[in-house]
């Protein structure tokens, strides 16, 4: 999976800074409301802003992106801290508003060496090297930009991630919020069939299960709007990382559909986002095996969207590794 940055060069390297992880940067720079969900801790960047290198820590165990059952670090915390860093990086180096509302636009992710993403003894230190590439000539009152980077753990090179969005001030985030009109009034949606098992969908704690089986590879979303994690802060939508998760947890369910009950890791994700979610109606995903010639030995994809009546929310495919295959290479 080739996300326009593999040859990417990082030119943060005649930087004269060391970055720490003593402390987190400000939750007001990364959209967060707890200090405890904030990721991010130290920052650098040159005069041209173009190049920047973040500190991240991830901890040993969270309520939200828990390690799987094979000791591997929830591979959608590696896309959240890859959130708070292009927003963190447009505030602090590209001088956007704080007043400024974030629209996530797509996102891509590809883990090419999973190993050092093994849980251990200590919390995990990550290092982003990025470039965050402002859109030419953009309209007034925006700024759009695609921030990539390359992302490294404990100081072994993991994989690169990209994505791409757009700050506007509160106007023009309304004309965008309500350009497509949901005929979704009336009460809140039921909440949807008996929730899928934590195993089967990746998930460790219940509690962070979103998914109910309809048959034919159908699976209903339910989002309770007081979860912690997936409404860690008060949102007018469907939150873009709640879609993420889902369509996590909807790949590794079709894997198992279809026979493949050996566990896996997420090793891949790419997300096109269409349109907003409304919280007052419920959400479909349909997921199908992908058979892409472009995966590695073992590798299994899966392509997925998020419905909200006929409207597409969001489109996906997600790649898995079986945990078996994300050692290290032995030397002998």
């Amino acid at each position: 999976m080739s996300i326009g940055i593999s040859e990417y060069v990082p030119v943060m390297d005649a930087l004269e800074h060391s970055l720490t992880y003593d402390r987190t940067v400000s939750r007001t720079l990364v959209h967060r409301a707890a200090v405890s969900e904030v990721f991010l801790t130290d920052a650098c960047g040159p005069d041209d802003a173009e190049g920047v290198r973040i500190a991240a820590q991830w901890p040993r165990s969270h309520a939200l992106y828990e390690p799987d059952v094979a000791g591997f670090s929830d591979p959608v915390l590696m896309v959240e801290t890859v959130r708070q860093a292009a927003v963190y990086t447009a505030h602090r180096f590209h001088g956007v508003s704080l007043n400024h509302r974030f629209i996530f636009c797509d996102l891509q992710l590809d883990i090419d060496v999973p190993h050092p993403l093994r849980v251990g003894a200590t919390p995990l230190h990550v290092v982003l090297d990025g470039r965050f590439t402002p859109k030419a000539n953009p309209p007034a009152k925006r700024f759009e930009a695609r921030f990539s980077t390359a992302v490294h753990v404990d100081g072994q090179r993991c994989g690169r991630a990209s994505v791409r969005l757009l700050a506007v001030g509160d106007e023009l985030y309304t004309a965008l919020r309500h350009r497509v009109s949901h005929p979704v009034g009336g009460p809140r949606p039921a909440r949807p069939g008996m929730l899928l098992p934590p195993g089967e969908v990746g998930q460790v704690r219940p509690e962070n299960v979103l998914l109910s089986a309809e048959g034919g590879g159908r699976y209903g979303m339910h989002l309770a709007t007081g979860h912690p994690g997936y409404f860690e802060h008060a949102c007018d939508h469907v939150p873009g990382m709640a879609l993420v998760e889902a369509f996590r947890q909807a790949g590794h369910q079709t894997l198992r559909r279809s026979g493949e009950l050996r566990s896996h890791l997420m090793t891949g994700c790419e997300v096109r986002f269409d349109s907003f979610g409304e919280l007052d109606a419920p959400v479909t995903i349909q997921a199908h095996e992908h058979h892409a010639s472009s995966a590695g030995p073992g590798d299994r994809s899966v392509r997925l969207t998020a419905f909200q009546g006929e409207v597409a929310l969001a489109r996906a495919t997600t790649t898995y590794r079986l945990h078996s295959t994300c050692q290290p290479a032995v030397t002998v």
